[in-house]
C-alpha cells in the first residue's frame, strides 16, 4: 500500500477552518473576560466558521453575506414573535392550550419568516432563516431566550466574518 493512501490530504481549505475554530475560540474569549457565565465553547462561531469557508473567496463573500442577512430576517420576525407568543400564553395555565399557542406562533412565523427571507433576496437561504426562527422560538424556553437569540446571531455573524477573514483577506484564493 502506498502511503499516499494512509496518510490524508491537508489543504488549505482544512487549514482555514482551523484557524477560524482557533481566533474564533480566543476571540470569544475576550468576550467572557467582560460576561464570564457565557459558555465556554461559542459553537455557532465554530459550525459559521466552517461552513462558510468555501472553495473559493468569492462564495465566501457572497453566502457569508446571505447567511447574516437570513439571521437578521429570523431575528426580526422571531424576537417580536417571541413576545407575541409570550403573551398570548398568559391567560393560559393548561399544558395543550400552552402548546397550541406555541404551535401557531411557530407555523405562522415560519410562514413570515419564509416570505421575509425571500423578499429581502435570501433566497437560497429561506430555509434557513426559517430554522433559525424555529430554534429561537422553541428551545431555549427559560427567561433567557431573548438573550440566547442575540448571541447566536452575534456568533453567526462572527463566525461569518472570520471566514471571511480568513479566505478573502488574508488567505484568498487565486482568481
Amino acid at each position: 500500500m502506498d502511503s499516499k493512501h494512509l496518510i490524508p490530504h491537508i489543504g488549505l481549505r482544512k487549514l482555514k477552518s482551523i484557524l477560524a475554530i482557533f481566533v474564533g475560540f480566543w476571540l470569544w474569549q475576550l468576550f467572557r473576560l467582560f460576561f464570564p457565565e457565557l459558555e465556554v465553547h461559542p459553537i455557532y462561531i465554530y459550525i459559521y466558521g466552517i461552513i462558510e469557508m468555501r472553495d473559493s473567496s468569492e462564495k465566501t463573500k457572497d453566502m457569508g453575506m446571505r447567511r447574516i442577512k437570513a439571521t437578521f430576517v429570523a431575528l426580526a420576525v422571531g424576537l417580536p414573535f417571541l413576545a407575541l407568543m409570550d403573551l398570548a400564553k398568559l391567560p393560559f395555565n393548561q399544558a395543550w392550550v400552552l402548546t397550541g399557542v406555541e404551535l401557531f406562533f411557530l407555523l405562522l412565523g415560519v410562514l413570515v419568516c419564509l416570505v421575509v427571507a425571500e423578499k429581502a433576496g435570501c433566497t437560497v437561504f429561506c430555509g434557513l432563516a426559517a430554522a433559525i426562527y424555529t430554534i429561537l422560538l422553541v428551545s431555549h424556553a427559560d427567561d433567557h431566550r431573548y438573550v440566547y437569540s442575540i448571541l447566536r446571531a452575534i456568533q453567526t455573524i462572527l463566525g461569518v466574518f472570520l471566514a471571511w477573514l480568513i479566505n478573502v483577506r488574508l488567505f484568498p484564493y487565486p482568481r
